[in-house]
């Protein structure tokens, strides 16, 4: 028996999620145009058929166990989900291979290739793949800007979970956006 469960965070479903913003406040308010011009953009250019499987969906650091500097454990499989495997590594691209310096997010060409020499080790990575990286890691860019968003709009203050601040990858978005190659990912 198959087990098959749909990303329910795949680049289709963040258009409701993006309606549902509400730009209440003026630090935000900018973003409408932004975040629907990039979504349309993203969604026309998302990649078709490329080699897929069960991701995990949500691979950030607070969901991953080092010990002696190997991965130990990995839990929070809430968004685990049948998707493009580079897409689980647009993911770890913007969760791992940024920088924060001087409340700036920069990316690291050293740990997105550290992180493509392991996968590779595992699993090639094809060309069509490589061509794609970029699409994915601004649509997984954009459905973390969006969750944020809608959480910072809509979490009452009374509530006991801390909200993420969604400039974090609003900057990510417009580091993607300045890049269009893979090798632009390794330089």
């Amino acid at each position: 028996m198959k087990i098959k469960r749909k990303n329910s965070m795949a680049i289709k479903n963040l258009k409701p999620l993006l309606e549902s913003i509400k730009f209440k406040s003026e630090k935000f308010s900018h973003l409408k145009i932004f975040l629907n011009n990039n979504f349309k953009d993203i969604n026309k250019s998302w990649p078709r058929k490329l080699p897929k499987g069960i991701i995990h969906g949500d691979l950030f650091i607070d969901n991953i166990f080092f010990k002696k500097k190997k991965v130990s454990g990995i839990i929070d499989f809430y968004f685990a989900a049948n998707d493009y495997f580079m897409y689980e590594i647009a993911i770890c691209i913007n969760a791992l291979c940024f920088d924060h310096k001087k409340r700036k997010f920069h990316l690291n060409n050293k740990k997105i290739k550290n992180l493509i020499k392991g996968y590779e080790s595992v699993k090639k990575i094809s060309m069509k793949e490589k061509k794609s990286i970029n699409i994915l890691c601004r649509g997984a860019a954009l459905r973390y800007l969006l969750t944020r968003l809608y959480d910072y709009s809509n979490t009452p203050k009374s509530a006991l979970i801390k909200i993420k601040d969604p400039n974090e990858y609003y900057q990510k978005l417009l580091s993607h956006n300045n890049l269009s190659s893979f090798k632009d990912y390794l330089n």
